[in-house]
């Protein structure tokens, strides 16, 4: 006898007729969503798409290649396209990172990345009591692995919508829903995605971790999958609103992640600014300009540092001093991630006098994990310009911090 699946309901209500790039009266139709729970599909590639989705329209697939790459005529970068989510080998040594062969869609990953990090580490209530594979959680094995993408993504997609209550994941289909026309060029991919929208988180995980594999097959779109999911979670217009006229699409001219993207899959918003709260200014006619930044403590945090660059020195505490002991980090256009693995680091101040800090970037060529000691009880001044990039990142938190590299040769 078949086996039967059980199933939920999850209702579709979301309107996306009031954007700011085009502004007709087409909007979403609303339906339900059906979807199984069994687990017996969860890793297969020969699957359908659960019932009740919504297909993307017109007016949604050019706002969202607009708001990425600035247009929608055009055909997306393909660095962007092609890049999907995929762990290291499981129960290896870096069985807890994701991979990237590029640097550009590494911004996002790494931010997926320490999200990840925030499960493995911290999140161990779900891991079986009798289980001897998983104790090390940073060589977790592959069914570990899954569930703390599915959670990470969750977190992810969720935080965008919680203004409303909603979030919305996209997954792909075959049928294409927008033909080609003088204001769409058909990209393979953004035609062809289906909107489902949730109201709780718990149905949220439910349905990521069945329909995970979406994510991360080698020839899928993976990390757009995410961007449109937290765009649409967000809402378009409210992100061309966070971004306050800085920037009018979240990559630059050459497909680099702005600042605002990374803040966006961080934070779920897309502010530009790394301040805390709300900075007013007046512009060239004496108007009053709002600059919104960080307005809570974040989940995970953000250290940057960029020659020259202003911005890096407005880096407030909120991401500085995040939740959980995990930055993603951005130095000279690459991205990593730092952790920690006790959660008191960022609990109290007297965990930061002696202190390890693991580094990982996702790329294959280091064999070997990067371990960095910090000491922060003797300040001494040192020569800024050869010390290691990474190492500046670092002292942009523990400023004064003596760092070891503890025989790794520094690379970043």
């Amino acid at each position: 006898m078949a086996k039967q699946e059980e199933f939920c309901l999850v209702p579709l209500s979301r309107n996306f007729s009031n954007m700011k790039i085009y502004n007709n009266s087409e909007a979403l139709t609303r339906g339900s969503v059906i979807y199984p729970r069994s687990k017996e599909t969860r890793n297969s590639t020969n699957f359908q798409l659960p019932s009740g989705g919504t297909p993307v329209t017109g007016i949604i697939a050019i706002s969202l290649r607009t708001l990425l790459f600035g247009g929608s005529i055009s055909i997306g970068n393909q660095e962007w396209m092609k890049s999907h989510l995929v762990f290291r080998e499981p129960g290896s040594v870096f069985g807890y990172g994701l991979v990237t062969s590029k640097n550009n869609p590494g911004s996002v990953i790494m931010c997926v990345q320490a999200y990840v990090l925030k499960h493995l580490l911290f999140n161990n209530k779900d891991v079986p009591s009798g289980s001897t594979r998983d104790r090390d959680p940073l060589r977790p094995y592959r069914e570990r692995q899954q569930q703390t993408l599915g959670l990470a993504l969750s977190d992810i997609i969720w935080q965008a919508g919680t203004e409303n209550s909603c979030c919305t994941v996209c997954l792909p289909g075959v049928q294409a829903h927008v033909e080609r026309d003088l204001n769409y060029t058909p990209d393979g991919f953004t035609e062809k995605i289906n909107l489902y929208e949730f109201h709780r988180k718990e149905d949220v995980v439910s349905f990521l971790t069945k329909y995970l594999n979406m994510f991360q097959q080698g020839t899928g779109s993976g990390v757009m999958l995410l961007l449109y999911s937290v765009i649409l979670s967000r809402g378009i217009t409210r992100v061309q609103e966070d971004l306050n006229g800085e920037y009018t699409e979240l990559l630059t001219p050459v497909y680099e992640a702005t600042q605002a993207i990374v803040t966006l899959v961080l934070t779920g918003k897309a502010t530009p600014y790394l301040h805390n709260g709300v900075i007013r200014s007046l512009d060239e006619e004496n108007t009053v300009k709002e600059h919104v930044g960080l307005m809570s403590r974040s989940d995970v945090g953000f250290l940057v540092w960029n020659r020259n660059d202003e911005s890096s020195k407005q880096l407030g505490s909120r991401f500085k001093t995040p939740t959980f002991p995990i930055w993603v980090t951005h130095s000279q256009n690459k991205y990593g991630v730092l952790f920690h693995t006790r959660r008191d680091l960022t609990r109290d101040h007297r965990a930061e006098h002696r202190f390890d800090l693991h580094y990982y970037n996702g790329f294959l060529v280091h064999p070997e994990p990067t371990v960095i000691t910090l000491d922060t009880r003797f300040n001494k001044t040192k020569d800024e310009y050869r010390m290691p990039v990474l190492e500046r990142v670092i002292l942009s938190k523990w400023q004064g911090a003596q760092v070891s590299w503890n025989d790794t040769t520094p690379y970043v």
